[in-house]
């Protein structure tokens, strides 16, 4: 059964249901015999990376922010949402890359961490981990489940939900202070007055605020902004995002490129996955508004 599995997933690419119905077995059992395959070296994983593209911003993106890590993908022309999937399928390959047995993985929210979810399939290798939300609330109006849901299902690994506000489930809380991994979405200024209060949304527009990770605001200078905010929210203080071996911010498109430029000068973050021509706009931007003063990581 073990070998028949593994040729069956990895040269035939069947599904694991198609495979479970083959072998007249459980989904679940299918995927703990290629997790048995993958511990036994019965299969070897290797990543060819043929989504990423190369650019003299990436290098300098990396050496003034001093990440460990910028993965551009092509700039589509046309709508916005192409380019975002083609970030979502680079995005979907490095967290195949990153993602470890055992390992506490937190998920934000967006509409790039959702193309990473989109574009992460049935057949990723499974994997026991553990994948929570970092940011409380019912993140999608319509029937399409969580992003954090949805990556769970991918590598078939386990997922803890947070269910806000009626549901407080301090077990996720406990978990954020031990990820492994933190994959978040870089905001623009999407708050308004019905959704914050006029206060606040004077407060935010005082403070110049650009873009927010996980509901937390900052500036252009990648200064946090607006405590009053925070202090209502229910999420993963984005100040903390540095302190993870694994933080990952993505986002793509001209209205992302302040929000990005500020992001990456909170000092935060480890890696940014974005487009090419992004990426350009964000260096240029950077070197035509230099910093206030110089932000650390928090």
């Amino acid at each position: 059964q073990l070998v028949r599995a593994r040729r069956l997933y990895y040269e035939l690419g069947e599904t694991q249901h198609a495979i479970a119905e083959q072998l007249g077995v459980t989904r679940p059992q299918v995927s703990r015999l290629l997790k048995r395959a993958r511990a036994e070296g019965i299969v070897e994983i290797r990543i060819v990376d043929r989504t990423a593209v190369e650019s003299p911003a990436a290098d300098a993106l990396r050496e003034r922010f001093g990440l460990v890590a910028v993965h551009l993908a092509p700039t589509i022309a046309g709508p916005e949402h192409l380019t975002r999937r083609m970030v979502g399928r680079l995005g979907a390959q490095m967290l195949r890359g990153v993602v470890r047995e055992g390992a506490v993985v937190g998920i934000g929210d967006g509409a790039s961490v959702g193309a990473i979810a989109e574009a992460l399939d049935d057949d990723v290798t499974p994997i026991d981990a553990t994948l929570v939300p970092l940011t409380g609330g019912y993140w999608s109006p319509g029937p399409e489940r969580e992003p954090f849901r949805r990556i769970a299902d991918a590598f078939d690994a386990q997922s803890r939900g947070l269910m806000a506000p009626g549901l407080l489930d301090d077990a996720v809380r406990d978990l954020w202070d031990h990820l492994d991994v933190a994959l978040v979405g870089v905001g623009g200024p999407s708050w308004t007055s019905a959704s914050v209060g006029q206060p606040i949304m004077d407060r935010l527009t005082e403070a110049g605020a650009v873009g927010e990770m996980l509901i937390a605001p900052f500036d252009i200078d990648g200064r946090f902004v607006c405590p009053e905010l925070r202090e209502r929210t229910l999420a993963f203080d984005a100040r903390r995002l540095g302190r993870v071996p694994m933080s990952i911010g993505v986002g793509s498109g001209e209205r992302k490129v302040g929000p990005i430029l500020g992001a990456l000068r909170t000092g935060t973050l480890g890696v940014l996955i974005t487009d090419v021509a992004t990426a350009e706009a964000v260096v240029g931007l950077d070197r035509a508004t230099p910093r206030r003063r110089r932000v650390t990581s928090r």
